[in-house]
Formats: structure tokens, C-alpha cells, sequence
């Protein structure tokens, strides 16, 4: 490409113009010629201006969208401020711009402000958050007599990890004796298990917590050292081999990485629930007080801030993920004090490039399981990492790990993308851009990871089921918005409809497939998150009247749950769980009933309809499958619902209890 360079005499804008007055230059082939002097200009830069024009005029065309869509919004109620109409944003980013008390318009912009049972404190959920729309349904006792006999009086937190009123602070002082001394460091040392326990311990972590989550970044090389600490501690005579800093060789950063290790490991293994449980757990509490030995919020070191990673997988999995997300703020801190979230300098060697980026990623990991499921701005305000992928991988080939890291950048820019306020229009773009995001990963994962029967081992299973879990969840969180009636006008929310049941169907599918190969399903907080999530929904949604496929799994997916809980002593289940069993048992039974009417018209394909309404199911009924059947009630959530709008609006008018419902 040939231009003019500027000049005093020339300026550009006039001199472009009478170029093309009076030449009709072609600029479409990248040749300029203006007045004889030129300069010549590579073609790929050419293409980049070109491509920062087409930015420039595309944020043009986003901004004259946004100004119509504000002008579209009705006069701002008590609930707006400055100017600015939460309608354009809502519990959706395709939240209807519909006139609402200001209450409600707080509710749908800014999320849920409950309170914990216990201390009485505020608790936030997002308002796009499936544990908000889950929990609003144990809620309003005073309004809806009977709705616990479905999810009982308490709320629905502690499904989620918001609310244990049984759950200790995890990090108890075991010994009462002075930090820091070498009276701990001896306790420290008597708290590791024999050889063989740790060996055990170890392997269950590697082949299961570690499988599923690598939080780890050198497996192999802990094992290694591993072996190398029980020879010396072997060796070493009875009251030596500890110090202050080290015990039998080993710092106390390594120790207390090895402790978070056997905690993991002893929740994959085959102990009895109760020593299982304290043995965990005791291992927590010695892994975090190797953390206070080192000071390690003072001099924090890659070890660290793997222990901290493995530390919150495995509180969450102790039902407190509510402590697992603010343990992750914590942590996020740290790691950039040792500069993780930023690319290495060009001279570090490559293997701890990659060694640092494997710990970042694991940190993204877990956030965004994290910040998902609450609907909460993610703790990583930025990710200046390239996805890490091996050489030695293709697409078609790409690893589970690979596809995961891929699969939560897409979480963590949804998430983010739901704090900006977008037309229905825009929000349907970007949701069928991260669709085909999504569908790319699946295209380029590698054949065991599509499909189960090319799977040839215990390890190829767990990452496809896991990798199906996560992937269905996230689509449909992605999707689930369009379901809202706000988007019916739009061609492209009919398919998105469809997607998002369909993904919730697969989600509970997927978590039946892992909970196959192993028990441990039943113990992640992740896996059975999303499937009683995903599970709660679809029969709230109805699905099971017109789905065989979805009723099906909605049988089984209460059978297994049915049979964990079977040996369990009544007073130490949780409650939110056997709640929801038997919310799903009633929605079934609902179904059962009236299976002979729709008999000719059930739908019995794998798939759902792609426009679900509620056509077989009265007000009534429903009252009486969600325990609103008292007949002296006046203000049902269903009162006035016009049930063939959509199953969304009856999730809403549950959530947010109709017209006159008030959130504390």
C-alpha cells in the first residue's frame, strides 16, 4: 500500500478527499497513489488498519444499539438511580425492560440478599444464579403454608455451601501449644500416616481428585519427593529429624502441600463416611498450620498456593463452598504477589513457564466453578494467559485438561458478561458466540472425550464424564436466558431454548455416568451441585411431562441419591438434599398421575420441545405438587399465571413470589 505522507501543506482529511475528487482511487486493492510523493506499506499493516477501522465502526454501531435500547426503557421508579433503568440489565441479560417496583428492579439488577440461619448475617447470590432461583422456592413460609413439606422451612444455602450450621471452622488449633515452635513441628510430624497410608492416600488423590481437578502442577514430582520423605523419615531416629523448618528433609511448604494431598486423597477413598470425614479433616487443619509456619500471607510460594487450591476443593466438597469462595479471593491475592497472572519475561526457562501457568489455570479452574454457580463477579479480573496447549496435541486431539481450561475462560467471560447491561438483541449474539465457542472445544477434544465407547480406561471415563458434566452445565447457563418470554420474538432463542433443556437433561445424565465409575461423584461439590441443580430445574420446570428421556433420568438421579443417604443416620443428613428428593419424588408423582392424558401427546424422543410451555398442567395441580395446596391459601405464586407463556414464568413467579411477593 502506497500513501501520501502527511504535511502542513496536506492535511489528511482534505487531502484524501481531493484525492478521490479527482483520481476515484481504488483503496480496496491497497494501493494509495496521492500527488506523486508515496511511502510503501507492507500489506499485513494495511489489513490492520483496515481491521481497527471495521472495530471502530462496529463500536459505533454497539453504541447507536445501546442508545436505542435506553430509549426504549420506561421512566426510571424508586428502584433506579442516576439515571440508569435496571430493566436493560435484570436477573438476565435479556431480563424483559418491563416496569417494576423498585424492590424488584433491585432484585433482578443487583441479586438476592438473604441471611444465614445461624448468625443472622446478609448472604449475596447473583440474580442469574440457579441457587437463587432454587432457593427462593423454601422461602415465604408465612405465604405459602405447605411449601415445606416440599423443601422444608429452612432455605436452600446449605445445599450450596452458604449455610452448615453443622460445619466447624476448618482450620481448628489442634494442640494449643506455641506458633511456630518445635512442640508443633513434632505434632506435625506424629499427624503423618504410616507409609503405607500415605501411599494409599497418595494414589487415591492421583487417580481420582487429581484426574478430575489437577490442581497439583507436578504430580510426578511430588510423588517422587514423596517416596524420597518416607525413606528418610525411615532413617531418621526416634525425636530427630524435626526442626523448626523442616521435618525429615522436607520444607514445611512441601509438608503442607503433602497434607492438603492426603486430605483430598482420604475423600476419594474407600474409608467409612464418618472416619473418612475426621480423618480429612484433620489433615486440613495440619496442612493450614504448616501454611502458618511459613507466614505464608507474608512470603507466599508456588507451594502454597497449590495447597490453598486443594485446601478449597476439598472444603467445598465438605459442603462449604461458601468458605472455598472466599479462601479463592485470598488466594487470587497471592498468586499475583508472585506475578501468576502475568506472562514470564522471555528469558525464564520454558518448563517453569509452564510449570507457573499450570498453577494459574488450576486457580481459574476453580474459580470459575465457583463463580458460576453464585453468580458472582469472578475474583480474576483479568487473564493474560493464551489457553496453554501441549505441542504435541492437535485439534481432534486436545486433552481433557486442555478442553477445561478452554471451557472456564468461556465460564469466567460469561460470568463477567452478565455485570454489563445488554439489549435483548446483543445478549442473544454473544450467547450464540459462546455456543459455537463451546461446540468448538467439543469438535476439538480428542475422541474419548466425545464419545464413552472409545474410552480405554478407568482415567479416559472420569474425563469424559466430567468434561460432559461441565460442558452440558455451562450451556446451560449460557442458554438459560432465553427462555425468558422477553426473547419469544427472536428466531434464534427458539433453538436456544431447546439447547438450554436439552444441556440441563445432559447435565444429570453425565452426573449418573461419573457416579458410575466412581463414588466420588457423590462427594464433589461441583458434581452434585450440577446435578441437583440441573435436576431441580427440569422438574420445575416441567420437563419430565413431555421428555421420557428427562423423566428417566429424574427417576434414577433420585434413586442414587436415595441410596446415599439410605445408610446415613438421619440427624446428620443435609437437609437441603433430602428436600430436594422429595420435591423431585412429588413433581414425579405429579406425572405419574396424569400420564394417561398424555398418553397421545407426550413427547418420547431424547430431545425437548424447543418452545416448552405448560399446556397439561393446571394452577392447581401445581400447587399441590409444590405443597401450595392449603385451601385457605389466597396468594399462591400461580394465582393469575398464564401457564402457556412459558415454564420460565412460572420459575420466575416462584422465585419471586408473583406480583405482591417483597424480598427481605
Amino acid at each position: 500500500c502506497s500513501y501520501h505522507p502527511p504535511s502542513e501543506s496536506h492535511p489528511p482529511a482534505k487531502r484524501i478527499s481531493q484525492h478521490l475528487g479527482t483520481n476515484g482511487n481504488d483503496f480496496s486493492n491497497g494501493m494509495v497513489h496521492i500527488h506523486g510523493g508515496t511511502v510503501t506499506m507492507p500489506r499485513e499493516d494495511w489489513e490492520r488498519i483496515c481491521a481497527k477501522l471495521q472495530t471502530a465502526e462496529k463500536s459505533l454501531a454497539e453504541l447507536k444499539n445501546s442508545i436505542s435500547s435506553v430509549s426504549e426503557v420506561p421512566p426510571a421508579s424508586a428502584g433506579t438511580t442516576n439515571g440508569y433503568s435496571p430493566g436493560t440489565a435484570g436477573d438476565t441479560p435479556l431480563a424483559a425492560a418491563a416496569p417494576m417496583d423498585g424492590e424488584m428492579s433491585h432484585v433482578r439488577t443487583q441479586g438476592v440478599h438473604t441471611h444465614n440461619e445461624f448468625t443472622g448475617q446478609t448472604v449475596h447470590i447473583g440474580p442469574s444464579s440457579v441457587p437463587a432461583l432454587v432457593m427462593a422456592l423454601g422461602r415465604g413460609e408465612a405465604q405459602w403454608p405447605g411449601i415445606q413439606d416440599v423443601l422444608g422451612k429452612k432455605s436452600m444455602l446449605p445445599i450450596f455451601g452458604l449455610d452448615n450450621e453443622s460445619a466447624t471452622y476448618p482450620f481448628v488449633d489442634l494442640w494449643g501449644l506455641p506458633h511456630g515452635s518445635i512442640a508443633r513441628a513434632n505434632e506435625l510430624a506424629s499427624a503423618l500416616p504410616s507409609d503405607s497410608e500415605c501411599l494409599n492416600f497418595f494414589r487415591s488423590y492421583r487417580e481420582t481428585a487429581h484426574v478430575v481437578y489437577p490442581a497439583v502442577a507436578d504430580v510426578e514430582g511430588i510423588e517422587s519427593d514423596l517416596l524420597l520423605f518416607l525413606i528418610n523419615r525411615a532413617s531418621s531416629h526416634a525425636g530427630t529429624g524435626t526442626t523448626e523448618e523442616q521435618i525429615y528433609g522436607k520444607n514445611l511448604h512441601w509438608i503442607g502441600l503433602l497434607f492438603a494431598i492426603l486430605a483430598s486423597g482420604c475423600q476419594c477413598s474407600a474409608l467409612p463416611r464418618k472416619e473418612r470425614e475426621l480423618t480429612s479433616q484433620v489433615y486440613i487443619c495440619c496442612s493450614f498450620e504448616c501454611l502458618r509456619f511459613t507466614n505464608f500471607l507474608s512470603h507466599a510460594t508456588l507451594e502454597n498456593i497449590q495447597t490453598l487450591l486443594i485446601l478449597g476443593n476439598v472444603i467445598s466438597n465438605n459442603m462449604n463452598a461458601g468458605v472455598a469462595w472466599s479462601l479463592m479471593g485470598l488466594t487470587v491475592r497471592l498468586s499475583q504477589t508472585l506475578g501468576l497472572h502475568r506472562t514470564c519475561p522471555p528469558s525464564t526457562p520454558l518448563q517453569h513457564k509452564i510449570f507457573r501457568s499450570k498453577i494459574w489455570w488450576a486457580l481459574l479452574w476453580q474459580d470459575s466453578l465457583l463463580s458460576i454457580s453464585y453468580d458472582r463477579a469472578s475474583s480474576t479480573t483479568t487473564i493474560d494467559h493464551t489457553v496453554p496447549l501441549s505441542p504435541h496435541s492437535a485439534p481432534g486431539t486436545r486433552s481433557y485438561v486442555e478442553s477445561m481450561y478452554r471451557l472456564c475462560k468461556v465460564g469466567l467471560d460469561i460470568v463477567r458478561e452478565r455485570q454489563k447491561p445488554q439489549n435483548s438483541h446483543d445478549a442473544l449474539m454473544r450467547i450464540t458466540e459462546h455456543r459455537n465457542e463451546l461446540q468448538e472445544i467439543m469438535v476439538d477434544a480428542a475422541d474419548y472425550l466425545k464419545d464413552s465407547r472409545r474410552c480405554r480406561s478407568m482415567r479416559d471415563q472420569l474425563e469424559h464424564w466430567a468434561l460432559y458434566l461441565h460442558i452440558s452445565y455451562i450451556t446451560s447457563e449460557l442458554c438459560r436466558p432465553a427462555i425468558s418470554p422477553s426473547t419469544a420474538n427472536f428466531d434464534i432463542s427458539k433453538t436456544l431454548r431447546k439447547t438450554c433443556i436439552d444441556s440441563l437433561t445432559n447435565t444429570v445424565e453425565s452426573f449418573l455416568g461419573l457416579q458410575n465409575m466412581t463414588p466420588f461423584a457423590t462427594r464433589s461439590w461441583a458434581s452434585i451441585h450440577r446435578g441437583l441443580s440441573a435436576a431441580l430445574l427440569l422438574g420445575i420446570l416441567g420437563e419430565q411431562t413431555r421428555n421420557e428421556r428427562a423423566r428417566s433420568l429424574l427417576s434414577n438421579f433420585i434413586t442414587v441419591l436415595g441410596d446415599i443417604t439410605s445408610n446415613v443416620d438421619p440427624a446428620e443428613l443435609a437437609a437441603p438434599v433430602t428436600r430436594s428428593v422429595a420435591a423431585l419424588e412429588r413433581l414425579l408423582n405429579l406425572q405419574n398421575v396424569r400420564a394417561p392424558a398424555r398418553k397421545n401427546s407426550s413427547d418420547t424422543g431424547s430431545g425437548s420441545q424447543s418452545s416448552p410451555t405448560l399446556p397439561t398442567w393446571t394452577a392447581e395441580e401445581l400447587n399441590g405438587a409444590l405443597g401450595f395446596g392449603d385451601p385457605n391459601l389466597t396468594n399462591s405464586p400461580l394465582l393469575g399465571l398464564d401457564l402457556d407463556s412459558s415454564p420460565y414464568a412460572l420459575m420466575e413467579s416462584i422465585v419471586w413470589g408473583g406480583n405482591n411477593a417483597k424480598t427481605p
